[in-house]
């Protein structure tokens, strides 16, 4: 006979996806005070996500976990993923929505170093630009994400490219956290196993869940040296 405290234990253990209302992208999740929004790219219109992101295959010594979020009246598939200490010595956490394409309004893509691109969070992909905002009027460039585009030798099926944009939970992690604790006695009463991969809906009213993350001094100098290129006018002969 199933434990009468069986729906209770989920219910702490599993709260709503429905309870999020929206997903942006407008701040540093390593940053205490993240910038304002400043590109159209960042409202995350609903009929841009790619819902079915999850049956894309993940590499797996980054990956982290993967969270459902509710935007829009559909359920996201939001990611998390570590930078790999062969590329990054702070192998700094992202979570990431992705999205079919962007506005691109105040966008410049700046290609990646091929060698480095084919280290890709989704392995049958590399991420072969970085996607930055320089919007007029805002401020310094953002880093929102990155373009991902199908490698030749990808096996499973897949758009031919994506963009993965940087986002950030702002949610009461406390609370979250105390419900878990207080699931866990009733859970192992019960012998509850967790074998499915986490889905998080947050509180009632919670903020928006910003993205995006100030660019780097070095992506910076590289924005510069292609818009230099781009604008520059052809030596006559």
């Amino acid at each position: 006979m199933p434990d009468p405290r069986l729906p209770l234990i989920l219910a702490l253990l599993y709260p709503s996806t429905s309870a999020l209302d929206a997903l942006l992208a407008e701040g540093n999740p390593h940053d205490a005070q993240p910038a304002a929004g400043c590109c159209p790219a960042q409202a995350l219109p609903p009929s841009t996500l790619l819902l079915e992101a999850a049956a894309l295959s993940r590499q797996a010594d980054t990956f982290v976990r993967v969270r459902t979020r509710k935007h829009g009246g559909a359920s996201v598939p939001v990611f998390t993923f570590r930078q790999p200490a062969r590329l990054s010595k702070r192998e700094l956490p992202f979570d990431l929505a992705l999205v079919s394409e962007i506005d691109p309004s105040g966008i410049t893509e700046v290609p990646a170093p091929a060698a480095e691109a084919a280290d890709s969070w989704f392995t049958d992909y590399a991420w072969s630009h970085f996607v930055v905002c320089t919007g007029e009027g805002t401020g310094a460039p953002k880093h929102l994400g990155w373009r991902f585009s199908r490698k030749a030798s990808a096996g499973a099926a897949g758009p031919a490219s994506f963009v993965a944009l940087i986002v950030r939970a702002e949610q009461n992690e406390a609370a979250d956290k105390g419900a878990v604790r207080a699931a866990a006695p009733l859970a192992a009463a019960a012998a509850v196993s967790d074998d499915v991969e986490e889905r998080d809906g947050g509180e009632a009213s919670p903020p928006p869940l910003p993205v995006g993350v100030e660019a780097p001094a070095w992506l910076v100098q590289m924005l510069v040296a292609l818009t230099a290129r781009a604008t520059t006018p052809p030596i006559a002969s």
